[in-house]
């Protein structure tokens, strides 16, 4: 599986000033157009796309579910409500993590797949909490390997030792589900470049195809007015 790429370096390079402090504020403005340019090219349906700051981060979110109420789209042609990418100035977070209510929080089709038909999934924050990030629009199923695993926490670990990094998190997804299939990372170094990683988040590719399988198979059941009224 593969998604066509941002090509961070021309966007790099088209900056009219290369001062790293100048940088932070060029990706934060240009990036939320590219970054949703790529997700419409990613599969074309109907976006509902709000930009939303919470504690000084930006997430990018399509929001189907008031298109759905709304009316406007039949809830099998929409997207699961899902974030599309979350940036922002890395800071010290001294706010207490809220495990309680982060252990209340659906994975969506991961909590339905049996724990020994897939591999093991964290409710993994975009937004390192302690970077500034926050829970909900901040939380994605994220396998446990890559959230606690050596790249990923190198990256955040830069961020917290460089207070005033920018970085993103920006998730890549296969179908209608909330589920990505890739999940990508950059970071801004203070020497002005930009350091980037990309990440499978899956273990088999038929368990990917099994989460999209059990997304619509309940966006069906919600048509025919059986079961919840949450997708999940």
């Amino acid at each position: 599986m593969s998604f066509a790429p941002i090509n961070y370096d021309r966007v790099l390079a088209s900056a009219p000033n290369q001062d790293a402090a100048e940088l932070r504020g060029f990706l934060a403005e240009e990036l939320p157009y590219i970054w949703l340019d790529a997700y419409i090219a990613m599969l074309p349906h109907r976006q509902n796309v709000h930009r939303i700051n919470v504690q000084g981060f930006e997430y990018l979110w399509d929001f189907s579910t008031e298109l759905v109420n709304e009316g406007t789209v039949k809830a099998s042609e929409a997207v699961d409500d899902r974030l599309i990418a979350a940036h922002g100035i890395s800071k010290a977070n001294p706010a207490a993590r809220g495990d309680s209510r982060l252990r209340g929080r659906s994975l969506g089709a991961v909590d339905v797949v049996p724990k020994s038909e897939r591999v093991p999934y964290d409710r993994g924050h975009a937004i390192g909490h302690v970077l500034g990030g926050v829970l909900d629009l901040n939380i994605i199923p994220q396998m446990r390997t890559v959230n606690r695993g050596g790249a990923w926490r190198h990256m955040e670990r830069y961020c917290q030792l460089h207070p005033g990094t920018y970085f993103f998190c920006r998730p890549l997804y296969a179908g209608l589900s909330s589920h990505p299939a890739e999940i990508e990372f950059g970071v801004l170094r203070t020497d002005g470049s930009l350091w980037l990683n990309t990440f499978k988040n899956y273990g088999r590719i038929e368990e990917l195809e099994e989460f999209e399988r059990l997304y619509r198979e309940k966006i069906a059941a919600l048509e025919k007015g059986v079961g919840d009224t949450k997708a999940p």
